[in-house]
């Protein structure tokens, strides 16, 4: 029983840490401490006078080691582009005169007009630091600390590089996909709290406001997280294995389900919280279509947790045409709940399509309801 116990707390455990992001931050820290010891020892052997700054080395692989490969590659050759022309910088200023208030003037404000460059990324923030490295550090050693500092930085960056490659290189799949799921949740209550504006006629724009900027930025973290796992594949030995290209084809398509379907909630937001037929210029609506799009709204929710089938928002949307067609009498209710059930098929069709061409849904479960996808 003991045994079982621990067992049971210890795959909770994992599982926390495996959803909360634990587990590839501990790895990433694992092999950026690695990385930067490994530079350290190396700096030391390196010939020449560059051996007299090996403190650079192991800063060098710490900006190599970013979340991807990629990354990686990108951030360390734009940092060694950023040096170099910090050290020119520097080296024009130094020509001017001997250092002091003009030249460090002269090497932080030329320093950051040319880091203003987009094409820099990463690079523009050092191409000042260096200037004043070389000026303030360097001193009357500028030609040799110059040199010291490039190598050393160039001698981090690759070790980063390799170790960040060779050692377990992140594919960002899992982080993407958990966030998915995470704001399909956040896109069903959504869709739960319109069904209690229509059942019980109250609303509230500021909240309402305040929900949509949350699922606006919910969207765009989603966004961000899917770019990361593309780029993740990029340059990645794990990249080519079975299974991994169209896990990111189905994350694809997924977000960009989630995407439309954000788009059509928020017309429904429009339509049913701020503006539409609960809103004092048109009153309460008939209960013909107010009950019937509540109950849409619950199933379609229910629909994208993934505890419903699609069939239910298929059946809900029916009922709603069926109070449309019975209906003629208010042209006003009519028209709005025209436009909610127009938004009501996007969202019904954007999980259809997910759901088809992939054989995945934009909620978090998979083909059969009730059973986790893998």
């Amino acid at each position: 029983m003991g045994f079982e116990h621990v067992a049971g707390a210890g795959t909770r455990v994992w599982r926390w840490s495996r959803t909360s992001g634990t587990q590839p931050r501990l790895l990433h820290a694992a092999k950026a401490a690695f990385a930067a010891c490994l530079a350290w020892f190396v700096a030391q052997h390196v010939p020449g006078v560059a051996s007299e700054y090996p403190y650079y080395a192991p800063l060098g692989a710490v900006v190599a080691m970013q979340t991807t490969v990629f990354a990686g590659l990108r951030s360390g050759i734009q940092t060694l582009v950023g040096i170099g022309l910090g050290i020119v910088i520097a080296g024009f200023t130094m020509w001017i005169g001997d250092p002091g208030f003009i030249a460090i003037a002269l090497a932080v404000g030329i320093g950051v007009l040319v880091g203003g460059f987009r094409i820099l990324g990463e690079g523009s923030s050092w191409v000042s630091t260096a200037a004043l490295f070389v000026l303030l550090v360097g001193g009357a050693h500028a030609e040799g600390y110059s040199l010291g500092y490039l190598v050393q930085m160039a001698v981090g960056v690759v070790i980063g590089l390799l170790v960040n490659f060779l050692i377990f290189p992140p594919l960002r799949f899992w982080d993407a996909e958990h966030r998915i799921d995470a704001v399909n949740g956040v896109l069903a209550d959504h869709i739960d709290g319109l069904a209690e504006v229509l059942e019980t006629g109250e609303r509230d724009e500021r909240a309402w406001d305040q929900q949509q900027d949350r699922l606006d930025r919910a969207i765009a973290d989603v966004r961000s997280r899917v770019s990361i796992a593309h780029e993740s594949r990029k340059l990645n030995p794990r990249g080519a294995l079975r299974g991994s290209r169209a896990r990111l084809q189905q994350d694809g398509a997924r977000f960009r389900a989630l995407e439309r379907v954000a788009w059509y909630t928020t017309d429904l937001t429009e339509l049913v919280a701020r503006t539409g037929p609960v809103s004092a210029g048109l009153g309460r609506p008939d209960p013909a279509f107010a009950g019937p799009l509540a109950k849409a709204l619950r199933d379609l929710a229910c629909m994208i947790r993934g505890e419903c089938p699609a069939s239910a928002g298929d059946e809900a949307i029916a009922e709603v045409e069926r109070a449309l067609d019975a209906s003629r009498e208010n042209p006003s209710d009519v028209a709005v709940t025209s436009a909610a059930l127009v938004a009501l098929r996007g969202i019904v069709e954007s999980e259809r399509r997910a759901t088809e061409s992939l054989d995945t849904k934009t909620g978090p479960f998979g083909s059969e309801v009730g059973q986790p996808r893998s």
